[in-house]
C-alpha cells in the first residue's frame, strides 16, 4: 500500500480490513499450503513493485525470480502470479519504461522464462510419474460424488447475502449461489471449523459434520448456535457489504480517467498488477467450481490470494469517500464497528 499512489487515510482502513478480515484470521491459525501461498503471492507482488521502482537491478530481478518460482510450488491457485508478471512485462514494454533492451531481456528471462522453465520441467515429471501434468487429490476421492449439494452446477450470476444470516452456516437449499458462499465465508465460519468449540450441544454438530461429509442426513432440529454467535455472524455479514461496495467502487475508479490523469506511467504499470491478480483468481475459482459443483469448491480461502488486490481497490474506493467529510466519517464509524465485531467474534 505504501508503494502505491494512495492516501494515508485509505491505506489505514484498507490495511485494517485485511488484518481484521475473519477468514484471514481463521486461515492464519492454520499452517498450510494455503497460508503459505497467500504469503508468497503477496511477496511476489511486493518485490515486483520494488523492482519497477528501482529500475530493474539484477540482484532484485534474481530475487523475484526465485520467489516466483517458489510461489508456483505452494499451491495450484498460486499460478495466478503468471498472468500478473506477464501483464507487468507487457505494460513495461508497451510504455517503454525499460532503461535498455538488456534490462528488458533480463526481466523476461529471470521473471518469466526461468520460473516457466522450472514449472514446465515439473509438469513433464508429473506426467511421467502420475499420468497427469497437474495431479490433484480429486482423482483419489472425488467430493462431487459424496458431498451434499443443491444442484448439478453453481449459479454464478446471483448474490444473496441475506441467505447466509440465519443460520450463518452451510445448510440445504443455500448452496447454489457461488458468490454468496464465497462472500459469507469471508466474514464468518460458514463451513464450520471453529464454531464446534463454542457450543454445548456437540451431538448436533457431530451429525452436521456427518452430513457435510455425505455420510448421513442433515439434522432436522435447529442448529446449535448461541444468540451472541448468531448476532456476530449477522453483523459481520451485513457490515461486510460496506467494504465490498467500496472495493467494487475502487475497481471502477481504477479505470476512470480522473485517476489516470493524476498518475505517472510507472504508477499505472504498478496498478495494472491488481486487476490482473483479481480477475485471474476469479477465473481459477470459477474453473474449479465448474469442475466440482460442491461447497468445498466455493471456499473464501481460495480468494485470499487476491488480498493485495482487495486492499488496493478498497483504498481507491475510500479515496472517493474521502472527498466528502460526511462520507469520510461514515466510513470511519462503519469500519470501526466492523473491526470491533471481528474482535469480539
Amino acid at each position: 500500500l505504501s508503494k502505491l499512489p494512495l492516501s494515508n487515510f485509505s491505506r489505514l482502513l484498507a490495511f485494517g480490513t485485511a488484518c481484521f478480515l475473519p477468514r484471514h484470521i481463521y486461515m492464519s491459525a492454520i499452517n498450510s499450503n494455503d497460508t503459505i501461498s497467500y504469503l508468497f503471492v503477496a511477496l511476489s507482488i511486493y518485490l515486483l513493485l520494488i523492482v519497477i521502482e528501482r529500475k530493474f537491478p539484477f540482484f532484485l530481478l534474481l530475487t523475484v525470480s526465485i520467489v516466483i518460482s517458489v510461489t508456483l510450488f505452494t499451491k495450484y491457485t498460486s499460478f495466478i502470479v503468471l498472468p500478473v508478471v506477464l501483464m507487468v512485462f507487457i505494460s513495461l514494454a508497451y510504455k517503454r519504461l525499460f532503461p535498455s533492451r538488456k534490462q528488458a531481456l533480463l526481466f523476461f528471462v529471470l521473471i518469466i522464462f526461468v520460473p516457466m522453465t522450472i514449472l514446465s520441467a515439473h509438469l513433464i515429471w508429473n506426467k511421467k510419474h502420475y499420468d497427469s501434468p497437474l495431479p490433484w487429490n480429486v482423482n483419489r476421492s472425488d467430493p462431487s460424488l459424496i458431498q451434499p449439494r443443491d444442484g448439478d452446477h453453481f449459479d454464478f450470476f446471483t448474490f444473496k447475502p441475506w441467505e447466509s444470516i440465519d443460520p450463518p452456516i452451510i445448510v440445504p437449499g443455500r448452496m447454489q449461489s457461488f458468490w454468496t458462499l464465497v462472500y459469507s465465508g469471508m466474514w464468518f465460519d460458514n463451513e464450520p471449523k471453529f464454531l464446534y468449540f463454542l457450543v454445548s450441544n456437540q451431538s448436533w454438530w457431530d451429525r452436521y459434520y456427518g452430513w457435510l461429509r455425505g455420510e448421513e442426513k442433515f439434522p432436522e432440529d435447529s442448529p446449535s448456535i448461541s444468540k451472541l454467535t448468531g448476532l456476530l455472524g449477522a453483523g459481520l455479514t451485513v457490515f461486510g457489504l460496506f467494504p465490498l461496495l467500496l472495493i467494487v467502487r475502487g475497481f471502477g475508479n481504477f479505470f476512470s480517467r480522473s485517476w489516470r490523469s493524476h498518475a505517472n506511467l510507472e504508477e499505472m504499470v504498478k496498478m495494472s498488477i491488481f486487476p490482473t491478480l483479481l480477475l485471474s483468481n476469479m477465473v481459477v475459482m470459477i474453473a474449479l467450481a465448474v469442475r466440482l459443483p460442491v461447497y468445498t469448491a466455493a471456499k473464501a480461502s481460495y480468494f485470499l490470494n487476491s488480498l493485495p488486490a482487495f486492499v488496493v481497490f478498497l483504498s481507491l474506493g475510500l479515496m472517493v469517500c474521502e472527498k466528502s467529510k460526511p462520507l469520510k466519517w461514515t466510513a470511519v464509524i462503519a469500519f470501526s464497528f466492523l473491526f470491533c465485531l471481528a474482535s469480539v467474534h
